[in-house]
Protein backbone atom coordinates (compact mmCIF):
# COMPACT_ATOMS: atom_id res chain seq x y z
CA UNK A 1 0.00 0.00 0.00
CA UNK A 2 1.23 3.52 -0.76
CA UNK A 3 2.15 5.59 2.28
CA UNK A 4 2.31 8.91 0.44
CA UNK A 5 1.15 10.57 -2.78
CA UNK A 6 3.77 12.00 -5.11
CA UNK A 7 1.58 12.73 -8.14
CA UNK A 8 1.92 16.35 -9.33
CA UNK A 9 -1.30 18.19 -8.60
CA UNK A 10 -3.08 21.52 -8.86
CA UNK A 11 -6.36 22.93 -7.63
CA UNK A 12 -8.25 25.25 -9.97
CA UNK A 13 -10.30 27.35 -7.55
CA UNK A 14 -12.44 30.44 -8.00
CA UNK A 15 -13.14 33.72 -6.30
CA UNK A 16 -16.84 32.81 -6.54
CA UNK A 17 -19.25 30.54 -8.38
CA UNK A 18 -19.71 31.09 -12.13
CA UNK A 19 -16.25 32.52 -12.82
CA UNK A 20 -15.49 29.74 -15.35
CA UNK A 21 -13.85 27.04 -13.22
CA UNK A 22 -15.39 24.05 -14.97
CA UNK A 23 -14.78 25.36 -18.49
CA UNK A 24 -11.19 26.33 -17.69
CA UNK A 25 -10.46 23.06 -15.88
CA UNK A 26 -11.82 21.04 -18.79
CA UNK A 27 -9.77 23.11 -21.22
CA UNK A 28 -6.60 22.60 -19.19
CA UNK A 29 -7.20 18.85 -19.11
CA UNK A 30 -7.65 18.80 -22.88
CA UNK A 31 -4.55 20.94 -23.46
CA UNK A 32 -2.34 18.78 -21.24
CA UNK A 33 -3.75 15.62 -22.85
CA UNK A 34 -2.81 17.05 -26.26
CA UNK A 35 0.77 17.13 -24.97
CA UNK A 36 0.59 13.40 -24.22
CA UNK A 37 -0.03 13.55 -20.47
CA UNK A 38 -2.46 11.32 -18.58
CA UNK A 39 -4.68 13.57 -16.46
CA UNK A 40 -6.76 12.56 -13.45
CA UNK A 41 -9.59 14.97 -12.66
CA UNK A 42 -11.12 15.56 -9.24
CA UNK A 43 -14.00 17.76 -8.11
CA UNK A 44 -14.39 19.26 -4.66
CA UNK A 45 -17.73 18.57 -3.00
CA UNK A 46 -20.76 16.40 -3.79
CA UNK A 47 -21.37 17.47 -7.40
CA UNK A 48 -22.17 14.93 -10.16
CA UNK A 49 -22.67 17.11 -13.26
CA UNK A 50 -19.33 18.95 -13.35
CA UNK A 51 -17.36 15.70 -12.84
CA UNK A 52 -19.09 14.16 -15.85
CA UNK A 53 -17.71 16.96 -18.04
CA UNK A 54 -14.21 16.49 -16.67
CA UNK A 55 -14.40 12.70 -17.02
CA UNK A 56 -15.54 13.07 -20.64
CA UNK A 57 -12.44 15.15 -21.42
CA UNK A 58 -9.88 13.19 -19.39
CA UNK A 59 -11.08 9.72 -20.37
CA UNK A 60 -10.88 8.64 -16.71
CA UNK A 61 -13.57 8.70 -13.99
CA UNK A 62 -13.59 12.08 -12.23
CA UNK A 63 -13.60 11.60 -8.46
CA UNK A 64 -15.16 13.72 -5.75
CA UNK A 65 -13.00 15.05 -2.92
CA UNK A 66 -15.52 15.80 -0.19
CA UNK A 67 -13.78 16.48 3.10
CA UNK A 68 -17.02 16.75 5.09
CA UNK A 69 -18.51 13.49 3.88
CA UNK A 70 -15.28 11.49 3.80
CA UNK A 71 -12.98 12.99 6.41
CA UNK A 72 -9.27 13.61 5.92
CA UNK A 73 -8.10 9.99 5.84
CA UNK A 74 -10.61 8.65 3.34
CA UNK A 75 -10.27 11.78 1.17
CA UNK A 76 -6.53 11.26 0.84
CA UNK A 77 -7.10 7.60 0.01
CA UNK A 78 -9.53 8.58 -2.75
CA UNK A 79 -6.96 10.98 -4.22
CA UNK A 80 -4.21 8.36 -4.02
CA UNK A 81 -6.38 5.64 -5.57
CA UNK A 82 -7.57 7.87 -8.39
CA UNK A 83 -4.11 9.23 -9.20
CA UNK A 84 -2.52 5.85 -9.90
CA UNK A 85 -1.16 5.93 -13.45
CA UNK A 86 -1.69 9.67 -13.90
CA UNK A 87 1.01 12.22 -14.77
CA UNK A 88 -0.98 15.10 -13.28
CA UNK A 89 -3.99 15.48 -10.99
CA UNK A 90 -6.19 18.53 -11.55
CA UNK A 91 -8.74 19.33 -8.85
CA UNK A 92 -11.62 21.64 -9.67
CA UNK A 93 -12.85 23.59 -6.66
CA UNK A 94 -16.43 24.46 -5.82
CA UNK A 95 -18.04 27.88 -5.29
CA UNK A 96 -15.54 30.41 -3.92
CA UNK A 97 -12.25 29.10 -2.51
CA UNK A 98 -13.27 29.51 1.14
CA UNK A 99 -16.98 28.69 0.80
CA UNK A 100 -17.96 25.51 2.62
CA UNK A 101 -20.67 23.84 4.64
CA UNK A 102 -23.01 25.97 6.73
CA UNK A 103 -21.46 29.28 5.73
CA UNK A 104 -17.94 28.47 6.94
CA UNK A 105 -14.80 26.89 5.46
CA UNK A 106 -15.62 23.31 6.53
CA UNK A 107 -15.68 21.16 3.40
CA UNK A 108 -14.47 24.08 1.26
CA UNK A 109 -11.99 24.01 -1.61
CA UNK A 110 -9.49 25.64 0.73
CA UNK A 111 -9.85 22.79 3.23
CA UNK A 112 -9.39 20.21 0.46
CA UNK A 113 -6.35 22.08 -0.91
CA UNK A 114 -4.76 22.07 2.54
CA UNK A 115 -5.57 18.39 3.09
CA UNK A 116 -4.20 17.34 -0.31
CA UNK A 117 -1.30 19.83 -0.22
CA UNK A 118 -2.28 21.05 -3.66
CA UNK A 119 -1.07 24.44 -4.94
CA UNK A 120 -4.04 26.66 -5.80
CA UNK A 121 -4.52 28.50 -9.08
CA UNK A 122 -7.15 31.18 -8.57
CA UNK A 123 -9.61 31.86 -11.41
CA UNK A 124 -10.81 35.47 -11.55
CA UNK A 125 -13.51 36.92 -13.79
CA UNK A 126 -12.02 40.34 -14.57
CA UNK A 127 -14.65 41.45 -17.07
CA UNK A 128 -15.61 44.41 -14.86
CA UNK A 129 -12.37 45.22 -13.04
CA UNK A 130 -8.77 46.28 -13.54
CA UNK A 131 -6.72 47.54 -10.54
CA UNK A 132 -9.34 46.06 -8.20
CA UNK A 133 -8.19 42.61 -9.31
CA UNK A 134 -5.00 43.17 -7.32
CA UNK A 135 -6.98 43.83 -4.15
CA UNK A 136 -9.00 40.68 -4.68
CA UNK A 137 -5.91 38.58 -5.34
CA UNK A 138 -4.11 40.02 -2.30
CA UNK A 139 -7.12 39.31 -0.12
CA UNK A 140 -7.27 35.68 -1.18
CA UNK A 141 -3.50 35.25 -0.81
CA UNK A 142 -3.38 36.66 2.71
CA UNK A 143 -6.65 35.26 4.06
CA UNK A 144 -5.32 31.85 5.16
CA UNK A 145 -1.80 30.59 5.77
CA UNK A 146 -2.90 26.98 5.20
CA UNK A 147 -3.58 27.57 1.49
CA UNK A 148 -0.80 28.19 -1.01
CA UNK A 149 -2.00 30.32 -3.94
CA UNK A 150 0.56 29.83 -6.68
CA UNK A 151 -0.88 32.13 -9.31
CA UNK A 152 -3.93 33.51 -11.07
CA UNK A 153 -5.84 32.69 -14.24
CA UNK A 154 -7.80 35.58 -15.69
CA UNK A 155 -11.12 34.94 -17.41
CA UNK A 156 -13.18 37.24 -19.64
CA UNK A 157 -10.31 39.61 -20.46
CA UNK A 158 -11.43 42.49 -22.68
CA UNK A 159 -8.26 43.19 -24.67
CA UNK A 160 -4.48 42.86 -24.66
CA UNK A 161 -4.24 46.20 -22.89
CA UNK A 162 -6.74 45.07 -20.27
CA UNK A 163 -4.72 41.93 -19.66
CA UNK A 164 -1.47 43.87 -19.25
CA UNK A 165 -2.96 46.33 -16.79
CA UNK A 166 -4.54 43.59 -14.66
CA UNK A 167 -1.42 41.43 -14.78
CA UNK A 168 0.81 44.30 -13.66
CA UNK A 169 -1.61 45.30 -10.89
CA UNK A 170 -1.78 41.74 -9.52
CA UNK A 171 1.99 41.35 -9.57
CA UNK A 172 2.69 44.76 -8.04
CA UNK A 173 -0.07 44.55 -5.45
CA UNK A 174 -0.23 40.85 -4.57
CA UNK A 175 3.08 39.46 -5.87
CA UNK A 176 1.22 36.68 -7.69
CA UNK A 177 1.98 35.70 -11.28
CA UNK A 178 -0.76 35.70 -13.89
CA UNK A 179 -0.42 32.25 -15.45
CA UNK A 180 -2.80 32.86 -18.30
CA UNK A 181 -5.68 34.99 -19.53
CA UNK A 182 -8.65 34.02 -21.65
CA UNK A 183 -10.82 36.42 -23.62
CA UNK A 184 -14.58 36.45 -23.23
CA UNK A 185 -15.91 33.48 -25.22
CA UNK A 186 -19.65 33.26 -24.55
CA UNK A 187 -20.06 30.73 -27.34
CA UNK A 188 -18.00 28.27 -25.27
CA UNK A 189 -20.12 28.58 -22.13
CA UNK A 190 -21.89 25.47 -20.84
CA UNK A 191 -25.70 25.86 -20.79
CA UNK A 192 -27.38 25.68 -17.39
CA UNK A 193 -30.65 24.39 -16.03
CA UNK A 194 -32.16 23.52 -12.64
CA UNK A 195 -29.44 21.49 -10.92
CA UNK A 196 -26.55 23.42 -12.50
CA UNK A 197 -24.91 22.75 -15.84
CA UNK A 198 -26.67 20.90 -18.64
CA UNK A 199 -25.48 17.27 -18.36
CA UNK A 200 -22.67 16.39 -20.73
CA UNK A 201 -24.75 13.59 -22.27
CA UNK A 202 -27.20 16.24 -23.50
CA UNK A 203 -24.59 18.80 -24.58
CA UNK A 204 -24.03 17.77 -28.17
CA UNK A 205 -21.69 20.71 -28.85
CA UNK A 206 -19.25 19.86 -26.05
CA UNK A 207 -16.61 17.98 -28.07
CA UNK A 208 -16.40 20.83 -30.57
CA UNK A 209 -16.26 23.42 -27.78
CA UNK A 210 -13.52 21.66 -25.86
CA UNK A 211 -11.35 21.33 -28.99
CA UNK A 212 -11.55 25.09 -29.53
CA UNK A 213 -10.94 25.81 -25.86
CA UNK A 214 -7.87 23.57 -25.73
CA UNK A 215 -6.33 25.49 -28.64
CA UNK A 216 -7.02 28.85 -26.95
CA UNK A 217 -5.52 27.64 -23.68
CA UNK A 218 -2.42 26.34 -25.45
CA UNK A 219 -1.85 29.87 -26.76
CA UNK A 220 -2.98 31.93 -23.77
CA UNK A 221 -1.90 29.91 -20.70
CA UNK A 222 1.64 29.07 -19.55
CA UNK A 223 1.17 25.32 -19.37
CA UNK A 224 4.86 24.70 -18.72
CA UNK A 225 4.79 26.90 -15.64
CA UNK A 226 1.56 25.31 -14.43
CA UNK A 227 3.17 21.88 -14.71
CA UNK A 228 6.26 23.03 -12.77
CA UNK A 229 4.00 24.39 -10.02
CA UNK A 230 2.16 21.07 -9.88
CA UNK A 231 5.42 19.15 -9.68
CA UNK A 232 6.42 21.17 -6.61
CA UNK A 233 3.36 20.03 -4.64
CA UNK A 234 4.39 18.64 -1.28
CA UNK A 235 4.30 14.90 -0.70
CA UNK A 236 0.94 13.98 0.80
CA UNK A 237 1.16 11.35 3.55
CA UNK A 238 -1.63 8.80 3.81
CA UNK A 239 -3.20 8.13 7.18
CA UNK A 240 -3.91 4.58 8.38
CA UNK A 241 -7.61 4.56 7.44
CA UNK A 242 -7.82 2.26 4.45
CA UNK A 243 -10.76 2.65 2.08
CA UNK A 244 -9.74 0.24 -0.68
CA UNK A 245 -9.04 -3.34 0.39
CA UNK A 246 -8.44 -5.24 -2.85
CA UNK A 247 -10.91 -7.30 -4.87
CA UNK A 248 -12.69 -10.32 -3.46
CA UNK A 249 -12.10 -13.73 -5.09
CA UNK A 250 -13.80 -13.88 -8.49
CA UNK A 251 -15.47 -17.24 -7.81
CA UNK A 252 -17.54 -15.74 -5.00
CA UNK A 253 -18.85 -12.71 -6.81
CA UNK A 254 -22.51 -11.70 -6.77
CA UNK A 255 -24.04 -9.73 -9.66
CA UNK A 256 -25.61 -6.36 -8.80
CA UNK A 257 -27.58 -4.48 -11.45
CA UNK A 258 -26.72 -0.77 -11.61
CA UNK A 259 -29.00 1.59 -13.55
CA UNK A 260 -26.83 3.60 -15.92
CA UNK A 261 -28.13 5.61 -18.87
CA UNK A 262 -29.08 9.21 -19.70
CA UNK A 263 -31.71 9.24 -16.95
CA UNK A 264 -29.60 7.66 -14.18
CA UNK A 265 -25.88 8.38 -13.97
CA UNK A 266 -25.18 10.13 -10.66
CA UNK A 267 -22.75 7.78 -8.92
CA UNK A 268 -19.56 8.33 -6.97
CA UNK A 269 -17.04 6.11 -8.83
CA UNK A 270 -15.79 4.75 -5.51
CA UNK A 271 -19.26 3.44 -4.65
CA UNK A 272 -19.16 1.09 -7.62
CA UNK A 273 -15.48 0.21 -7.12
CA UNK A 274 -16.03 -0.59 -3.45
CA UNK A 275 -18.94 -2.84 -4.35
CA UNK A 276 -16.59 -4.72 -6.68
CA UNK A 277 -13.89 -4.95 -4.03
CA UNK A 278 -16.40 -6.41 -1.61
CA UNK A 279 -17.31 -9.11 -4.10
CA UNK A 280 -19.93 -7.65 -6.44
CA UNK A 281 -19.93 -7.77 -10.21
CA UNK A 282 -21.45 -4.46 -11.33
CA UNK A 283 -23.85 -5.12 -14.21
CA UNK A 284 -25.05 -1.90 -15.92
CA UNK A 285 -28.58 -1.78 -17.29
CA UNK A 286 -30.85 0.90 -18.74
CA UNK A 287 -34.33 1.56 -17.32
CA UNK A 288 -34.88 3.58 -20.50
CA UNK A 289 -33.91 0.97 -23.07
CA UNK A 290 -33.85 -2.50 -21.51
CA UNK A 291 -36.95 -4.65 -21.19
CA UNK A 292 -36.02 -5.99 -17.75
CA UNK A 293 -33.39 -5.93 -15.04
CA UNK A 294 -30.33 -8.10 -15.80
CA UNK A 295 -30.60 -11.85 -15.34
CA UNK A 296 -29.20 -13.56 -12.28
CA UNK A 297 -28.59 -10.45 -10.19
CA UNK A 298 -28.70 -10.43 -6.41
CA UNK A 299 -29.60 -6.76 -6.04
CA UNK A 300 -30.35 -3.46 -7.76
CA UNK A 301 -28.76 0.00 -7.31
CA UNK A 302 -30.67 2.94 -8.79
CA UNK A 303 -28.63 6.15 -8.65
CA UNK A 304 -29.63 9.74 -9.19
CA UNK A 305 -30.12 11.62 -12.40
CA UNK A 306 -32.94 13.25 -14.33
CA UNK A 307 -35.92 10.87 -14.52
CA UNK A 308 -38.20 13.92 -14.93
CA UNK A 309 -36.51 14.74 -18.27
CA UNK A 310 -37.15 11.17 -19.48
CA UNK A 311 -40.44 10.59 -17.70
CA UNK A 312 -42.36 9.66 -20.85
CA UNK A 313 -40.01 6.89 -22.13
CA UNK A 314 -39.61 5.58 -18.58
CA UNK A 315 -43.39 5.40 -18.25
CA UNK A 316 -43.70 3.62 -21.58
CA UNK A 317 -41.23 0.90 -20.56
CA UNK A 318 -43.90 -1.21 -18.82
CA UNK A 319 -41.83 -4.39 -18.88
CA UNK A 320 -39.01 -2.76 -16.89
CA UNK A 321 -41.45 -1.61 -14.21
CA UNK A 322 -42.96 -5.11 -14.05
CA UNK A 323 -39.49 -6.66 -13.79
CA UNK A 324 -38.61 -4.40 -10.86
CA UNK A 325 -41.95 -5.12 -9.19
CA UNK A 326 -41.35 -8.88 -9.43
CA UNK A 327 -37.86 -8.47 -8.00
CA UNK A 328 -39.16 -6.39 -5.12
CA UNK A 329 -41.96 -8.84 -4.33
CA UNK A 330 -39.40 -11.64 -4.33
CA UNK A 331 -37.28 -9.88 -1.71
CA UNK A 332 -34.41 -8.70 -3.92
CA UNK A 333 -32.38 -5.92 -2.22
CA UNK A 334 -33.03 -2.58 -3.96
CA UNK A 335 -31.15 0.62 -3.06
CA UNK A 336 -32.24 3.91 -4.66
CA UNK A 337 -30.96 7.49 -4.35
CA UNK A 338 -32.78 10.67 -5.42
CA UNK A 339 -33.70 10.08 -9.08
CA UNK A 340 -33.84 6.38 -8.30
CA UNK A 341 -36.43 7.07 -5.59
CA UNK A 342 -38.47 9.16 -8.04
CA UNK A 343 -38.50 6.28 -10.53
CA UNK A 344 -39.65 3.80 -7.89
CA UNK A 345 -42.64 6.00 -6.98
CA UNK A 346 -46.20 5.39 -8.20
CA UNK A 347 -46.13 8.46 -10.42
CA UNK A 348 -44.01 11.44 -11.43
CA UNK A 349 -45.54 14.81 -12.31
CA UNK A 350 -43.31 17.12 -14.33
CA UNK A 351 -43.26 20.93 -14.08
CA UNK A 352 -45.59 21.14 -17.07
CA UNK A 353 -48.25 19.33 -15.04
CA UNK A 354 -48.11 16.04 -16.96
CA UNK A 355 -48.23 12.96 -14.75
CA UNK A 356 -46.52 9.70 -15.71
CA UNK A 357 -46.76 6.26 -14.15
CA UNK A 358 -43.47 5.07 -12.68
CA UNK A 359 -42.36 1.69 -11.31
CA UNK A 360 -44.91 1.69 -8.49
CA UNK A 361 -42.72 0.14 -5.81
CA UNK A 362 -42.59 2.99 -3.29
CA UNK A 363 -46.19 4.03 -2.39
CA UNK A 364 -45.80 7.76 -3.00
CA UNK A 365 -46.34 10.27 -5.81
CA UNK A 366 -43.59 12.70 -6.81
CA UNK A 367 -44.18 16.21 -8.14
CA UNK A 368 -41.81 18.67 -9.78
CA UNK A 369 -42.91 22.25 -9.06
CA UNK A 370 -39.87 24.37 -9.95
CA UNK A 371 -38.77 24.90 -6.35
CA UNK A 372 -35.73 23.60 -4.48
CA UNK A 373 -37.14 21.60 -1.58
CA UNK A 374 -33.97 20.29 0.00
CA UNK A 375 -30.39 21.33 -0.65
CA UNK A 376 -27.28 20.73 1.40
CA UNK A 377 -25.20 18.39 3.48
CA UNK A 378 -27.03 16.10 5.84
CA UNK A 379 -26.16 13.87 8.74
CA UNK A 380 -28.62 10.99 8.83
CA UNK A 381 -29.57 8.71 11.70
CA UNK A 382 -30.88 5.34 10.52
CA UNK A 383 -34.26 4.62 12.10
CA UNK A 384 -34.61 0.97 11.07
CA UNK A 385 -32.41 -1.95 10.16
CA UNK A 386 -31.90 -1.80 6.40
CA UNK A 387 -30.01 -3.36 3.53
CA UNK A 388 -27.22 -0.80 4.17
CA UNK A 389 -26.87 -0.71 7.95
CA UNK A 390 -28.37 -1.52 11.33
CA UNK A 391 -30.65 0.88 13.14
CA UNK A 392 -29.02 3.71 15.09
CA UNK A 393 -26.09 4.49 12.78
CA UNK A 394 -25.00 7.98 11.69
CA UNK A 395 -23.85 8.68 8.14
CA UNK A 396 -23.10 11.82 6.15
CA UNK A 397 -24.68 12.61 2.80
CA UNK A 398 -25.97 15.31 0.51
CA UNK A 399 -29.32 16.09 -1.08
CA UNK A 400 -30.40 18.52 -3.79
CA UNK A 401 -33.80 18.02 -5.33
CA UNK A 402 -36.56 19.97 -7.05
CA UNK A 403 -39.34 17.53 -6.32
CA UNK A 404 -41.61 16.73 -3.42
CA UNK A 405 -43.31 13.57 -2.21
CA UNK A 406 -47.11 13.51 -2.08
CA UNK A 407 -49.76 11.00 -0.94
CA UNK A 408 -47.37 8.94 1.13
CA UNK A 409 -48.72 5.64 2.43
CA UNK A 410 -48.55 5.99 6.23
CA UNK A 411 -47.63 2.32 6.58
CA UNK A 412 -44.19 2.70 4.99
CA UNK A 413 -41.45 3.53 7.49
CA UNK A 414 -39.05 6.49 7.14
CA UNK A 415 -35.40 5.57 6.65
CA UNK A 416 -33.62 8.48 8.31
CA UNK A 417 -33.87 11.24 10.85
CA UNK A 418 -32.24 14.26 9.22
CA UNK A 419 -29.80 16.77 10.72
CA UNK A 420 -28.83 19.88 8.74
CA UNK A 421 -25.58 21.85 8.44
CA UNK A 422 -26.31 23.75 11.66
CA UNK A 423 -26.86 20.56 13.65
CA UNK A 424 -30.65 20.96 13.77
CA UNK A 425 -33.10 18.10 13.38
CA UNK A 426 -35.15 18.87 10.27
CA UNK A 427 -37.48 15.92 10.02
CA UNK A 428 -37.54 12.48 8.44
CA UNK A 429 -36.49 11.24 5.02
CA UNK A 430 -36.56 8.18 2.82
CA UNK A 431 -38.42 4.89 2.90
CA UNK A 432 -37.36 1.50 4.19
CA UNK A 433 -38.68 -2.06 4.03
CA UNK A 434 -36.81 -5.30 4.78
CA UNK A 435 -35.37 -5.39 1.24
CA UNK A 436 -35.67 -1.74 0.06
CA UNK A 437 -34.03 1.57 0.94
CA UNK A 438 -35.00 4.62 -1.13
CA UNK A 439 -34.04 8.18 -0.25
CA UNK A 440 -33.24 11.59 -1.72
CA UNK A 441 -29.87 11.50 0.12
CA UNK A 442 -26.71 10.54 -1.77
CA UNK A 443 -24.21 8.61 0.36
CA UNK A 444 -20.51 8.14 -0.37
CA UNK A 445 -19.68 4.56 0.61
CA UNK A 446 -16.05 5.50 1.28
CA UNK A 447 -17.04 7.04 4.62
CA UNK A 448 -17.80 3.69 6.27
CA UNK A 449 -17.06 0.14 4.98
CA UNK A 450 -20.23 -1.11 6.69
CA UNK A 451 -22.39 0.36 3.90
CA UNK A 452 -20.80 -1.80 1.23
CA UNK A 453 -20.26 -4.88 3.36
CA UNK A 454 -23.88 -5.08 4.43
CA UNK A 455 -25.33 -4.36 0.98
CA UNK A 456 -23.17 -6.98 -0.75
CA UNK A 457 -23.86 -9.49 2.04
CA UNK A 458 -27.61 -9.01 1.60
CA UNK A 459 -27.31 -9.42 -2.17
CA UNK A 460 -25.26 -12.60 -1.66
CA UNK A 461 -27.85 -13.92 0.74
CA UNK A 462 -30.62 -13.28 -1.77
CA UNK A 463 -28.69 -14.81 -4.66
CA UNK A 464 -27.42 -17.79 -2.68
CA UNK A 465 -23.77 -17.03 -3.38
CA UNK A 466 -21.33 -18.38 -0.80
CA UNK A 467 -19.26 -15.67 0.94
CA UNK A 468 -15.47 -15.91 0.59
CA UNK A 469 -13.70 -17.47 3.55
Amino acid sequence: MLDEVRTPRLMIAGTASSVGKTTLTAGLIAAFKARGLTIQAFKVGPDFIDPAYLAHVSGRPCRNLDSWMLGEGALRQVLAHGSVGADLAIIEGMMGLFDGRGGNAEGSSAEVAATTRAPVVLVMDVSHMAETAAAVALGFKSYSSSVKIAGVLLNNVGSDGHRRSVEEAIWNGAKLPVLGALPAMPELGIPERQLGLLPVTENKAWDRMIAVLAEVIERQVDLDLLLRIAQKAELMPLVPKKVFQGKAPSNHRVRIGVAYDEAFNFYYPENLELLEEQGAEVVPFSPLEDAAIPNHVGGIYLGGGFPEVFAEPLAQNHSMAESLQRANRGGMPIYAECGGLMFLARSLQTESGERYRMAGIVPVDVEMDGEVHRFGYRQVLTLEDSILSPKGQFFRGHEFHWSRVRNQDPEIKPAYQMINAEGEHIGYEGFVTPNLLASYVHLHFGQNPMLVEKLVARCREYAGVRSPA
